[in-house]
């Protein structure tokens, strides 16, 4: 599993756990002496790496079980492809530009390109 798709989930779990106890980031870094601009880090979609030990200070500021901070079931990295209903052909993109078609798509509601292959218009995003 990639590192940093970890650590973001890991990152999202403690801020949903802070903000249901009504805690602000301020406060957590009070909490546990480690750096705001560190707390931020670890809830943001950055990857920000950090040992077991801080997680564990941060459940304990949590008053809440380590348990509770990390992901329950399987986490799976998004990969997009282009994919032509036509030919077949299938090719990986970038995760930010797989993510840029997505939102146009949701906006579009549908995006098609020209297949290099087959040279249709038939070229679709996929996950």
């Amino acid at each position: 599993m990639d590192n940093e798709i970890i650590y973001n989930e890991i990152g999202k779990l403690i801020k949903k756990e802070r903000k249901e106890k009504g805690i602000t980031q301020e406060k957590l870094a009070e909490l546990t002496s480690y750096s705001l601009s560190f707390i931020a880090n670890i809830e943001s979609n950055t990857h920000q790496s950090f040992s077991l030990h801080t997680l564990y200070n941060i459940a304990n500021a949590l008053n809440t079980s380590i348990h509770n901070l990390i992901p329950d079931k399987p986490i799976t990295k998004k990969e997009y492809q282009l994919y032509c209903s036509n030919c077949k052909y299938t090719v990986s993109i970038p995760k930010e530009l797989g993510k840029l078609t997505e939102d146009i798509t949701t906006i579009t509601k549908e995006l098609t390109f020209t297949c290099p292959n087959c040279e249709k218009k038939s070229l679709k995003i996929k996950q």
